[in-house]
């Protein structure tokens, strides 16, 4: 059994894709256990920052009926005026619940919602990602079980923790660089858990990310129809 205090160690050698963490991994009792603790425990971190950091930054900015007026001013001295204004005006404010909806603006209760559903999504995710990944692994000649996975590729969240800095206004952190080190570190966990050659590993671990890829768009698409279809009132 892994203790918490070894995480920040853990962590960081994970991210320098180091094999000790994932050997520690995949020789634990139950590592499946592991990457789920280890997976809510960063969810929840990042929870917290993002919470955190939106609350401060609609803090620093005016209401959001404010800010509707002065996008239309902004709008209408850009644009001039006839139908074409007048659609664009239209379609602005149709959208703009939707987007307030989107981004929890002027919404506290929508905001502490993030701090159950992120956690909740990231394991999803890692369950995802951790099961294809592993069907993959076993397809390209693997021989780890699928709790060695799931604890193995549990460390390919660790670069997530760059979201922590998301707590301060206006920081954002690149999504691109927190999947490509996501890919490489899961790359370098299914090499350790399935004893697998470079190759293979790095094909499962671009396949299982290209699927993850895919279903979180669906699902994006899917949660963007409800939010059209209830009008914003999720």
């Amino acid at each position: 059994m892994l203790q918490p205090q070894n995480y920040p160690r853990f962590i960081g050698k994970a991210l320098l894709l180091e094999p000790d963490p994932f050997v520690e991994m995949v020789d634990d009792d139950n590592p499946w256990i592991e990457g789920l603790f280890l997976c809510a425990c960063i969810g929840v971190l990042v929870a917290v920052a993002q919470l955190l950091g939106s609350l401060l930054l609609t803090a620093s900015l005016p209401p959001s009926d404010a800010l509707l007026n002065t996008v239309l001013q902004s709008l209408r001295q850009g644009v001039a005026g006839g139908e074409i204004l007048f659609e664009m005006e239209r379609a602005l404010r149709s959208a703009w619940p939707l987007l307030l909806a989107y981004s929890g603006y002027d919404s506290v209760s929508f905001r502490l919602l993030s701090l159950a559903t992120t956690p909740l999504g990231l394991i999803c995710q890692w369950l995802l990602f951790g099961l294809s990944s592993h069907l993959l692994a076993r397809a390209a000649g693997g021989q780890g079980s699928l709790g060695q996975t799931l604890g193995a590729v549990a460390l390919s969240n660790a670069p997530r923790l760059l979201y922590l800095f998301t707590a301060v206004p206006f920081v954002s952190v690149a999504a691109v660089l927190v999947h490509v080190w996501s890919v490489l570190i899961a790359f370098r966990g299914l090499e350790v858990a399935h004893e697998l050659s470079p190759r293979p590993a790095a094909l499962v671990a671009v396949g299982a990310w290209l699927l993850l890829l895919l279903v979180s768009a669906l699902a994006a698409v899917a949660f963007g129809a409800l939010l059209v279809i209830s009008g914003g009132n999720l």
